[in-house]
């Protein structure tokens, strides 16, 4: 339970962070931490927002679990919380949490997450609405990508970003054959141990076929796996990013 100090601190800096309408709040960058999130979590004020933005608040599952629980954010769709260090905990919470059925779009960029919470997340049968989903730069792994390539709940997703989440060959191929990823328009491989098989996989896709943004950089496909890529009859690409 956060102290009448700790509340009216967050109070006082909602005054800025809330949009006029209270469907946005925007707490970026103000290292609010733990006590700040549980703070946050009294405040009514914040319980009608649609867009949440918590990144870089030296957030730990702590927070975030209790902040998951909660049966207040009923209009929450639009979830930031990149750049904090929200862990495998943090993951498995979000994953059941209270609001997890609402949300559009998801962040949680750079959160010291493994294959763990990654798997939480990708073996959610509560994210139906999600459209955005973004993992980059956590340790995920191949198992994560494979299980959002089997899993129906993510069909409605437009967005996947999985730059560097220690991907391999392996995790891109089964993307490649995904029966329930159809509807991604933006593809964020880059930075990955992705290699020639990976460019095969995506170019011959008979499933993939609406993406039109595929960003491939700092991998290692090769000039084969850029002109499978080019000439693939399958994509229609308008932006392929390899370096």
């Amino acid at each position: 339970m956060a102290s009448k100090t700790e509340i009216d601190y967050i109070n006082r800096m909602l005054d800025e962070c809330l949009s006029e309408d209270g469907l946005t709040c925007v707490l970026t960058a103000k290292y609010i931490a733990d006590q700040g999130l549980q703070a946050l979590l009294e405040c009514e004020r914040v319980y009608g927002v649609e867009n949440l933005y918590l990144n870089e608040n030296r957030l730990s599952w702590r927070s975030v679990q209790p902040f998951c629980e909660s049966e207040n954010f009923k209009s929450l769709k639009r979830l930031y919380i990149s750049e904090n260090v929200v862990s495998d905990k943090g993951a498995k919470a979000i994953a059941n949490a209270s609001f997890a059925s609402q949300l559009v779009h998801l962040d949680l960029k750079y959160n010291d997450m493994g294959p763990d919470g990654g798997l939480a997340i990708a073996r959610s049968d509560k994210f139906k609405k999600l459209q955005i989903l973004i993992l980059q730069e956590n340790d995920t792994g191949d198992d994560v990508l494979i299980a959002l390539s089997e899993n129906s709940n993510f069909s409605n997703l437009r967005k996947l970003n999985v730059y560097k989440t220690k991907l391999s060959d392996k995790g891109v191929k089964a993307l490649g054959k995904s029966k329930y990823l159809k509807k991604i328009k933006h593809l964020n491989l880059a930075r990955n141990i992705i290699r020639l098989d990976s460019a095969l996989a995506l170019a011959n896709t008979k499933t993939l076929t609406k993406i039109e943004t595929l960003l491939m950089y700092d991998t290692f496909i090769g000039d084969p796996g850029i002109e499978a890529l080019v000439q693939s009859k399958r994509l229609k690409l308008k932006t392929l990013r390899l370096t």
